[in-house]
């Protein structure tokens, strides 16, 4: 009897085992479009917790921005970027340059959204100190 319930554990394992990777190779939306939608989600949430301003209107032009779009840190400028095995994801310059990692898929170049915003919040930062540095959300609380 014993034996017969640790058979049906292991086929149900096995089962699960081959159905689950299969499962993944053969779903019509690619995991990176899942995490993306998972994490915008989630940055929305956070977002959503900060008390409502509605009377805000603040306007920063920016001109003549530029956005580097690379598939190698070698293209980066900045040495601490540059550097092999260097986090830096993407980063923006006081001369209105932003700096960001892109794939192409299907023909299409794909950036990552959230580094782009964070770069570009950058850039709204360097030019209007009421928008918060985005690498110092934490101190603000925010």
């Amino acid at each position: 009897m014993q034996f017969m319930e640790e058979h049906r554990k292991f086929i149900s394992v096995t089962i699960c085992a081959v159905l689950f990777p299969a499962f993944l190779l053969i779903s019509c939306v690619p995991l990176a479009t899942d995490l993306r939608k998972i994490g915008f989600n989630e940055i929305q949430k956070g977002f959503a917790t900060l008390d409502k301003t509605p009377d805000l209107h603040e306007v920063v032009e920016l001109k003549n921005v530029k956005v580097h779009i690379v598939g190698d840190r070698k293209y980066f400028k900045w040495d601490r970027a540059a550097a092999y095995g260097s986090p830096v994801a993407g980063y923006a310059t006081s001369k209105n340059e932003i700096y960001v990692f892109g794939k192409r898929v299907k023909g299409k170049i794909v950036l990552n959204q959230a580094i782009l915003g964070h770069e570009l919040t950058h850039l709204l930062n360097f030019k209007n100190s009421n928008i918060a540095n985005p690498d110092k959300l934490d101190d603000i609380g925010a």
